[in-house]
């Protein structure tokens, strides 16, 4: 007996029953749950967007699937899933031996983006069915993720400055070896431009509109390639980017709203977010919690027209009750049931009425106490002849308010499951899915590319659940 194995066919061999296209793919392969669980999304939108007619185009559902399969094996080159399709049985069995080349594939997600949108909400709508969103706490929170832009496409004035000298010195040296050619080689023709001044006219223009597009954009620093994308804080630097969110249902860690914004911060995002996941799941959260970047007085106003139960880190501020000669607005004590505040001397103050300051173009709360006469603390508290009046601001009664749920134990629990719950997600995508640069340019490719890293997420939310029963 030999001492290693011998090949069970030549490579050219003939086979007289080939194999089948099932057959090359193992039952275990969860490539087959994949296609299973994405049959039941509904295409028929995406189908419909064809008019018909001429040589036959691909499947939708069928690109829709490879280009799944390859997001979450962290793979969005065109040119690598292509290549994929001829080459890899398991792209081979879910294409059923289709090879649409990488323009076919890059054509697809560029133009049929709000397609896809929708199917990342039939998603969510699939997750429900399944069990997997029950909406108790759902969990916002964005990141950055870095756009197609490269470091010599960024323009800010300094570089501007810097490549306006160097034209300079560069046209100076140029006009010293004229001068020395023409006392050495005499007058030229005049008719074209000199070769060492070409490269030099070229740089200029770009420089002009890159100046141009810098001023136009009111910002400080812009890319000429990716002009949407903005510098933002990353885990590698600054680096020009886009800030992805997402909000994340507690019970699976389904992905049931996204959005992908060019704020680099996240303070006027949450109105956004809480309109997509009402959209998407057609319910409202029982709470819904946010870190301190999302703190802000319109969004604190915002959960408060939605009667929208939330847990949003309030950022310290602070102490203001410092001066010995005078009590401070944090002095009085507010008690949420009867709506009143008690001042350091045991006095209550109720509330009288609501204002809008016309000057401020601001509503205030208006609190009256009826006890100042003949109080010691009277010069303190600063009260006048109708007795101590506090005007305070709505915002900051929503912020008191939620400083006081933070306080509690449900408000504590709520903010430590905030960061189980959303970061994970995150942490998934950019380390398992390599989703960690955008591969299309713009807002609207960023928009194509978060829909389908969320999509697949919450596909394999499905196919990972105990519940789920495969037909």
């Amino acid at each position: 007996m030999g001492r290693f194995k011998e090949p069970s066919a030549s490579r050219k061999q003939l086979i007289l029953m080939p194999q089948s296209l099932d057959e090359m793919v193992s039952q275990q392969e969860p490539v087959r749950l994949l296609c299973e669980v994405m049959d039941r999304l509904d295409y028929s939108r995406l189908e419909s967007s064809y008019p018909g007619g001429g040589c036959p185009a691909y499947p939708p559902r069928l690109l829709v699937k490879v280009l799944a399969l390859a997001y979450n094996m962290g793979q969005r080159s065109s040119r690598k899933i292509a290549e994929a399709l001829r080459v890899d049985l398991r792209y081979v069995w879910l294409a059923e031996g289709l090879t649409p080349d990488f323009r076919t594939l890059a054509r697809f997600r560029q133009e049929k983006e709000e397609y896809l949108r929708e199917l990342f909400e039939g998603s969510v709508r699939l997750c429900q069915e399944a069990g997997l969103v029950l909406l108790g706490h759902v969990a916002i929170d964005g990141s950055k993720v870095e756009s197609v832009a490269g470091s010599h496409s960024l323009w800010g004035k300094r570089r501007i400055e810097q490549e306006r000298e160097a034209i300079r010195r560069i046209l100076e040296e140029a006009e010293e070896v004229d001068r020395l050619e023409d006392e050495a080689l005499g007058d030229n023709d005049g008719t074209s431009l000199p070769e060492h001044l070409r490269d030099v006219e070229s740089r200029k223009r770009r420089v002009d509109e890159a100046e141009k597009q810098l001023r136009q954009s009111g910002k400080k620093v812009i890319s000429t390639t990716e002009p949407e994308s903005r510098p933002m804080r990353t885990s590698r630097g600054v680096r020009m980017s886009y800030n992805v969110q997402a909000a994340v249902d507690s019970s699976s860690q389904v992905v049931v709203g996204m959005l992908v914004t060019t704020d680099e911060n996240d303070r006027q995002q949450l109105g956004a977010m809480l309109t997509e996941v009402y959209k998407n799941t057609g319910c409202k959260p029982s709470v819904v919690s946010a870190d301190k970047g999302y703190y802000s007085a319109a969004n604190m106003k915002i959960l408060d027209e939605n009667n929208q139960a939330g847990a949003v880190s309030v950022p310290k501020l602070p102490p203001r009750c410092k001066r010995p000669d005078r009590y401070d607005i944090d002095c009085f004590i507010y008690d949420e049931i009867g709506d009143t505040y008690r001042c350091p001397a045991g006095k209550l103050l109720t509330f009288r009425q609501t204002t809008n300051k016309s000057k401020v173009n601001s509503v205030y709360r208006i609190y009256k106490c009826a006890e100042c006469r003949g109080c010691l603390h009277r010069e303190l508290c600063g009260a006048r002849k109708g007795g101590k009046r506090l005007d305070i601001h709505v915002s900051n009664a929503l912020r008191a308010k939620m400083e006081r749920f933070l306080a509690t134990d449900a408000g504590k629990a709520a903010a430590v499951l905030r960061k189980q719950v959303v970061e994970p997600v995150f942490g998934q995508a950019k380390e398992n899915r390599r989703f960690r640069r955008f591969v299309l340019g713009g807002l609207k490719g960023a928009s194509i590319e978060s829909a389908l890293v969320f999509l697949v997420h919450n596909v394999f939310k499905v196919m990972s659940s105990p519940a789920y029963q495969p037909v």
